[in-house]
């Protein structure tokens, strides 16, 4: 990953443990305090219901970065046991430079697919075996008593870092009345978890190839440093204590002698939401229509190369690499469901 996106990438790990929150609620001048220690307690379940998370990044300084870039995930989720793959109807869309970028993915619990660019495709059934008892060994591997994942599991203890937290009254959020909190960040010590987070992902083998393993001493000074102003906001049930709503807000604005290893950013705002509604709801998973065989998208992803059940042969296309050029995105967004115009937009990967 070059080097003027690592700083924004770490940037972005700011809202990674937010997710996951639950919240807990119901007097008429709640303490703030004892409403975060039930958030991050094992008592809330959420079994289902319809998320929403939204990130979105604007920055100035950085050469190649044309506008706000915007990631967005939404979809119903139903669990089907402890430690079983849940059922999940997830769409995924990526915009920056006046483009988007779509995918998704389906399962009910016993088949897959997937969705690249609105065409979907069906997982074959031994692939997706695969996938599934990949997942539930890990999941029956948990020490939590639902084989699930806690914060305190991964080393981060956000009652450290969450500072000055107040009740701001009561909302209503998609019909359901909550308490607001509203609390600051103590970056250094929340960096020193992410840090945390980061080494256990490692152990686990499932940080990505361009995550690092940790926080350098120097990339937490860089960051604390460059963090003008953090706001966590968590909107959570007055009758059912459960999370209905949260937001973080990172205002950005880096010295002058962080800028050169931050790739020019001088200053920026990082946006980011979570969203539940029909809250441990039943949800309905649908079968997709009119699937592709899962060998076409495996023939796409590798520009061609054999899969299994035949196939023809070409040199394989090299995967877009981690830069802050829009032109593959652009290529991708006007190339549609045009399998060949996919392939082609390989040669923009890295430029």
């Amino acid at each position: 990953m070059p080097r003027r996106f690592r700083f924004v990438a770490l940037l972005a790990l700011l809202v990674g443990a937010a997710i996951g929150f639950s919240a807990c609620g119901g007097e008429d001048d709640p303490d703030p305090q004892e409403l975060l220690r039930a958030t991050f307690g094992p008592d809330q379940k959420v079994e289902s219901g319809k998320l929403d998370v939204r990130l979105a990044f604007e920055g100035q300084g950085l050469a190649n970065l044309q506008g706000p870039i915007s990631l967005e995930l939404a979809g119903p989720f139903q669990t089907n046991g402890s430690g079983k793959l849940p059922s999940v109807d997830l769409t995924l869309t990526l915009a920056g430079g006046g483009t988007s970028f779509g995918a998704g993915a389906v399962t009910d619990g016993e088949r897959g697919w997937i969705t690249l660019q609105g065409t979907t495709y069906v997982v074959d059934d031994e692939t997706f075996a695969r996938f599934r008892e990949g997942y539930e060994a890990e999941a029956g591997n948990s020490d939590e008593e639902d084989s699930g994942t806690s914060f305190a599991s991964l080393g981060i203890d956000p009652l450290r870092w969450l500072r000055d937290p107040r009740v701001a009254g009561r909302e209503d959020v998609g019909g359901t009345e909550t308490h607001r909190i509203t609390a600051g960040v103590d970056v250094a010590k929340f960096l020193e978890d992410v840090s945390e987070l980061l080494g256990r992902a490692g152990e686990l083998g499932q940080a990505a190839p361009n995550v690092p393993s940790q926080l350098t001493e120097q990339q937490r000074k860089d960051i604390e440093a460059s963090v003008k102003d953090a706001v966590l906001d968590v909107w959570t049930g007055t009758d059912d204590r459960a999370l209905r709503r949260l937001t973080l807000r990172i205002d950005i604005d880096v010295p002058a002698g962080v800028r050169k290893r931050a790739g020019g950013l001088t200053t920026g705002r990082l946006d980011f939401s979570l969203g539940i509604s029909d809250l441990n709801e039943e949800q309905e998973i649908a079968e997709p229509a009119d699937a592709r065989p899962f060998s076409e998208l495996q023939s796409l992803l590798t520009g061609g190369a054999p899969v299994q059940g035949g196939g023809t042969t070409t040199e394989p296309a090299s995967p877009p690499a981690a830069t802050g050029s829009t032109e593959y995105l652009d290529c991708i967004g006007a190339a549609g469901n045009d399998v060949a115009k996919i392939q082609e937009c390989a040669a923009l990967a890295g430029r």
